[in-house]
């Protein structure tokens, strides 16, 4: 019974030196009349394409290899950012990033109780905004939360909806 388990999960064969119960098999009888009870035999089960399939692991190797070989690596992104300990923001990062067509959320909810740091930081980031041609749109009604698209970005603020590329990219 043991080798059977060894080799059920594939470890090595035993030891010569230990013992090892016998394989006894079970003598069938069959009676006449008794009809013999066969299984139905198991099919070989067939992939389904990726259209077809209804759940997706994205993070799997194997949809990180199809998204890359089917729409290559991304060249835009969303940034968030906040103040550093020292309550500024990396404005000329910043610009580098959206002129390359990020969309940075800028959260300035960390200074709270420093009305005059954020409204200067806010102040900041609609002059870089300015001098790049891009808006700057407030997500919240105490304007803590600042979102600029980047170039190549397009906003409906009708319905607002993000995304998609605009007519000068």
């Amino acid at each position: 019974m043991r080798r059977r388990l060894y080799n059920l999960f594939g470890l090595p064969d035993l030891p010569e030196g230990e013992p090892v119960e016998e394989i006894i098999e079970p003598e069938i009888v069959l009676e006449e009349g008794e009809p013999i009870h066969i299984p139905k035999p198991v099919r070989k089960t067939v992939r389904k394409p990726v259209r077809d399939l209804h759940f997706h692991d994205l993070g799997s190797k194997r949809w990180l290899e199809w998204s890359i070989a089917q729409q290559g690596l991304p060249r835009r992104g969303l940034r968030y950012i906040h103040p550093d300990e020292m309550h500024r923001l990396p404005l000329e990062a910043i610009s580098t990033r959206l002129h390359q067509g990020d969309i940075c959320l800028v959260d300035l909810s960390s200074l709270a109780h420093m009305d005059s740091q954020r409204s200067a930081l806010a102040r900041q980031v609609q002059d870089m905004a300015n001098y790049g041609g891009l808006p700057v749109f407030a997500l919240d009604d105490s304007n803590r939360l600042l979102l600029i698209p980047g170039r190549g970005s397009r906003i409906d603020t009708e319905t607002h909806e993000l995304g998609g590329n605009s007519i000068l990219d």
